[in-house]
């Protein structure tokens, strides 16, 4: 994750490899991080995972109440982001979705 703009609280992960509870439904995540040790970037490793298509969530959780604060409509008050996104609005599998055929980095960034 680059660009983070406050350096504090919790950065949570989730990789997918389906539409099914994407972004936000950790339960249908295949794998799940955090990361506490940041500055103005963070890097968070999925290891031995299988070739496939996947698509990563992420938030920074800034007041270490370990789930994402959202308004009364249920936008994020908190840092959100996932994989391929690059504009507000709740992230769709379809558009966050990567191929995965061998080692990859993926540089991602806050949407907020």
């Amino acid at each position: 994750v680059e660009g983070i703009e406050e350096q504090k609280g919790t950065i949570y992960f989730s990789l997918h490899n389906k539409e099914d509870g994407f972004p936000s439904g950790n339960e249908s995540a295949i794998k799940t991080g955090q990361t506490s040790t940041f500055s103005d970037t963070a890097v968070y490793t999925f290891q031995n995972l299988p070739k496939g298509t996947y698509a990563i969530s992420f938030f920074q959780d800034l007041n270490a109440n370990a789930e994402l604060d959202t308004n009364f409509i249920g936008i994020p008050k908190e840092p959100v982001g996932a994989s391929n996104q690059d504009a507000f609005g709740r992230p769709k599998f379809s558009k966050s979705k990567f191929t995965l055929t061998e080692d990859y980095t993926l540089r991602v960034s806050f949407m907020n």
